[in-house]
């Protein structure tokens, strides 16, 4: 009868799931933070469309066209993103906010994500990008 110690086998099986456990919590704190920037990029774009004069506004038929400003997008994203401190994405950088077209608002965001547990398994940080276009209607 082979007589051996299970304490190697125990060992490496604690320290694959440990560097298993690792790598799920990072990858969803990765994917948790993605998804909460690129909500705040729909949000503050949202906001950005909604920054036109009204006394500008166009009446084409049965629509109305509000046309918008670099300078009044980049401005009024800027505002919603200071009075939102609270909002869970932190450290999000302001990249881009104008208006490509005059109608649409569209807004860049930028973080850098990082890991939440340190390990040789999971990179320390990762850069993010999010970029949303909206437009306000009026009927």
């Amino acid at each position: 009868m082979n007589r051996g110690s299970l304490l190697p086998l125990a060992a490496g099986l604690l320290a694959l799931t440990v560097a298993l456990t690792l790598a799920v919590v990072s990858a969803t704190s990765l994917t948790i933070t993605r998804h909460r920037l690129v909500a705040l990029a729909e949000s503050t774009a949202l906001a950005a469309a909604d920054s036109f004069d009204p006394a500008l506004i166009r009446r084409t038929g049965t629509e109305a066209t509000a046309p918008l400003s670099n300078d009044g997008v980049r401005q009024r994203a800027a505002d919603f993103l200071s009075a939102h401190p609270a909002l869970p994405v932190e450290a999000v950088v302001l990249e881009r906010a104008d208006t490509p077209d005059g109608i649409q608002a569209r807004v860049v965001l930028t973080t850098t994500w990082r890991a939440p547990l340190w390990s040789e398994f999971v990179p320390l940080s990762v850069p993010l990008r999010a970029e949303s276009l909206s437009r306000s209607v009026i009927r």
